[in-house]
């Protein structure tokens, strides 16, 4: 689960200045982790506001939780150099004070994973209520805030249960809903529907992706990135832990059946 303490780190008492648009800059960037393991290989790659939905697709082990991982800040790079520029400044996710503002700019979304806290709370209200409380957000603001989220993600007729008593499509939906309770400019998101019946998963991603917000995002769900109606920018293709395709959803998804299908041709010869 998402400790507490990741929300206590996004906001000082100061509210930070709003940002609107994000620049991910990966600079032959990658990472290797402390038991030599490799994420992800060096890696250079932009992202734009232009590319409003990117995914991200790959086998298991593949090096796409990395990848997002080095974009949000949650790792560091071993080697080379990640930046991420926003109104007119640069960003080193290495740099302590950097990381603050980073971490205040995008929300993580790990699955349908919430914070350790919600679960001690009453209800999911008072739940996502209780940080803005504490770093000063107006009470008119935060019930603004908090009914908007509820209403677009389909909570408001369980605001008052507690976490627990969630379903699972809910929690993911609370999990959204809480990554974007201080007005993030983009969400990064690894699997936002890992583990939904399609009919959940459908709910899920209208939700996301019909908000409006710049979104990165790690699936499984091929047929959900080549739907018309989610508007997928941009799709990378992580195998081996290296990115070996970026384009267009269709073409893509035609990369990744064939990679697999060679895969498969591999392991039986």
């Amino acid at each position: 689960m998402v400790a507490m303490g990741f929300f206590d780190s996004l906001f000082s008492s100061k509210r930070p200045e709003a940002t609107h648009d994000v620049t991910f800059t990966l600079d032959q960037a990658g990472h290797t982790y402390e038991d030599g393991n490799v994420g992800l290989e060096p890696t250079s790659l932009t992202i734009t506001p232009e590319s409003k939905r990117v995914a991200v697709i790959g086998l298991n082990g593949s090096g796409k939780t990395t990848l997002l991982q080095l974009l949000d800040g949650a790792l560091s790079a071993t080697s080379g150099s990640v930046r991420i520029d926003a109104n007119g400044a640069a960003y080193d996710p290495s740099v302590k004070r950097d990381l603050k503002r980073i971490e205040s700019m995008i929300g993580r979304v790990r699955r349908e994973e919430i914070p350790n806290s919600y679960y001690k709370a009453d209800s999911i209200r008072e739940a996502i209520d209780e940080p803005l409380k504490k770093h000063k957000v107006p009470e008119s603001e935060r019930q603004a805030i908090i009914g908007n989220l509820f209403a677009h993600f389909d909570l408001a007729a369980v605001a008052r249960e507690p976490a627990s008593a969630l379903d699972s499509e809910k929690r993911h939906l609370l999990a959204i809903a809480s990554a974007l309770s201080f007005s993030p400019a983009v969400i990064v998101a690894d699997e936002p529907t890992k583990g939904l019946d399609e009919v959940a998963s459908a709910h899920v991603a209208k939700a996301l992706f019909s908000y409006d917000k710049q979104v990165v995002f790690a699936t499984h769900d091929t047929e959900l990135i080549t739907r018309a109606e989610y508007a997928i920018d941009r799709t990378l293709v992580v195998d081996d832990h290296q990115v070996v395709f970026d384009g267009g959803p269709h073409e893509a998804v035609a990369f990744y059946t064939d990679l697999i299908r060679a895969k498969y041709e591999a392991s039986k010869a």
